[in-house]
């Protein structure tokens, strides 16, 4: 998804093949993580690696079913994946920037968050991107992501050769359970200080809480 040479097409492609994992198993793990923490009325939300903005619209909408109606900020680096949300109706005001470094200022959003995005990083940069979503947070920070598994590998690699997808969203599948962090690793990243709560999640999920910055 990052290739500078990337075609329109294969982008709205691999965004496609995306979007479908995310709805057989990407959405599940961040809304049981996000929705009992939603307060009635209005929240403001910052989704990090927002890409077209599915997840977050799919997120507002089970928001809206429980009375909250959430006002979401889209981050991705990418310009084409905003665009295409746009195109797509996907509501959201959109910012190109590098999560590392967000031209957001302290507590501008209620929550942060970030969906199957972590695991594209290492830990350095990790730790500059969670402490980046707690600086923009007032009431903390979810991160929902692949949790390492011989069996969610052994799984992913299976449904990669069955189900019909682009080259780009195959590569990416392989490299990302690849790249999948233990509970451990996440813990240790986290921080007992900032730390809200650590789960498993299915299929081959982890949910992240954290605090915000004080």
């Amino acid at each position: 998804m990052d290739a500078p040479d990337l075609s329109p097409a294969e982008a709205e492609r691999a965004l496609d093949d995306i979007a479908r994992t995310y709805r057989v198993a990407g959405h599940g793990a961040l809304g049981r993580a996000v929705l009992p923490r939603l307060a009635a009325g209005r929240e403001r939300l910052v989704d990090i690696g927002t890409g077209s903005g599915e997840v977050a619209a799919r997120l507002a909408e089970a928001a809206r079913r429980r009375g909250t109606v959430l006002s979401v900020v889209g981050v991705d680096r990418h310009l084409r994946h905003l665009l295409i949300g746009r195109r797509r109706g996907f509501s959201q005001l959109r910012v190109v920037a590098d999560a590392r470094a967000l031209p957001i200022a302290d507590g501008a959003a209620d929550w942060s968050v970030s969906t199957l995005f972590f695991h594209h990083f290492d830990a350095p940069d990790n730790l500059r991107i969670l402490d980046e979503m707690r600086r923009v947070a007032r009431r903390g920070v979810v991160v929902a992501d692949l949790r390492r598994s011989w069996i969610g590998r052994w799984l992913t690699r299976l449904a990669l050769r069955l189900l019909p997808m682009g080259r780009i969203a195959r590569y990416d599948g392989r490299v990302s359970v690849e790249q999948a962090w233990s509970l451990g690793e996440v813990r240790a990243l986290a921080g007992d200080g900032e730390l809200v709560e650590l789960r498993r999640r299915w299929p081959f999920r982890f949910s992240l809480v954290l605090r915000p910055r004080r």
